[in-house]
């Protein structure tokens, strides 16, 4: 007697195989992202957006630019993206704010490239977000006055956004080794929006000084990011000797390695309330609108960082 053949199972291990397969592609599909950005004053906004171009997991839809001479930030964006071979990425400033010094902005004078729109930054977020069907992220590592002004112009995003991640505020430590909390420059800058965003409802992942005061980049890691001859480390290069400091500090690349992966660092969720000198202070009892980072190992998320950039 010959041995039956399972030809009614073959088309359920098809199905099954398929419906696997198409789990796992959900799974491993980029991250949408829109980054908000004060690029210039400070070398780590690029070291962000370098993160972002070297990390598959994300998808970079978008950037906007905050505060001072957003148009000037924004050539600076776009510039970067450029050179790293970006096509299609979009680049608008904000409204601009009061002057500041912007040394790296120098290098991108007079760049002009197809990606840089005149379309307004919110009007950039709302697109992106309204295309991103609940699944775009908007990582902020500046004043928090687009994301305000996008949750208040337009109410109904804030349904639409899958989550800001943000670096911004200070829970128990200041920029100095043993300094208490402060008022940290990203959310003091405008208080009045850190307060829209902060009861917007929105999920947030806060990235404060607590966890990124103590991520100093050292000209041994430095050296090793340079090395690639790479355009982007060429760049990247080029716009640390601007900026004109030996130290790098990594504030906003943890905010791009907290969405990578939430892990790298102890978290709470908590009630961040920010007071009128722009401090963040937590309110105990009251419900949580914040998932805070408050410890991580410094050397670990450096060695990471390295390796991402300089392969």
């Amino acid at each position: 007697m010959k041995p039956r053949c399972p030809i009614k199972l073959l088309p359920l291990a098809a199905l099954c195989l398929i419906a696997v397969s198409l789990r796992a592609a959900a799974v491993l599909r980029p991250v949408p992202v829109v980054l908000d950005t004060d690029i210039g004053p400070d070398i780590d906004d690029a070291f962000a957006l370098a993160l972002i171009l070297r990390s598959p997991d994300l998808h970079l839809l978008a950037v906007t630019t905050v505060s001072g001479d957003t148009a000037a930030r924004a050539r600076l964006a776009a510039k970067l993206l450029w050179v790293d071979g970006r096509r299609g990425v979009p680049v608008t400033a904000g409204v601009p704010g009061h002057p500041m010094p912007i040394a790296q902005t120098r290098w991108a004078d007079g760049f002009t490239s197809p990606e840089l729109l005149r379309e307004s930054a919110v009007d950039l977020m709302k697109t992106e977000i309204d295309h991103g069907h609940g699944r775009v992220v908007i990582v902020a590592i500046g004043p928090l006055t687009n994301v305000a002004a996008l949750l208040t112009r337009y109410p109904n995003e804030k349904h639409k956004i899958r989550r800001i991640v943000l670096m911004g505020g200070s829970i128990a430590h200041g920029y100095y080794p043993h300094s208490g909390p402060t008022a940290e420059y990203n959310i003091a800058a405008d208080v009045k929006a850190s307060r829209v965003v902060f009861t917007s409802g929105v999920p947030i992942t806060m990235a404060p000084l607590d966890v990124t005061w103590h991520l100093q980049l050292d000209a041994a890691h430095q050296a090793r990011i340079y090395t690639p001859t790479t355009p982007l480390a060429h760049a990247l290069a080029a716009v640390d000797r601007l900026w004109g400091q030996p130290t790098p500090t990594l504030h906003d690349p943890m905010a791009v390695g907290l969405l990578l992966d939430p892990s790298r660092c102890t978290r709470k969720a908590l009630h961040v309330r920010i007071t009128k000198d722009g401090r963040t202070v937590i309110v105990p009892g009251e419900p949580a609108n914040a998932v805070v980072a408050v410890k991580n190992h410094p050397a670990r998320f450096i060695a990471f960082y390295t390796r991402r950039l300089a392969h």
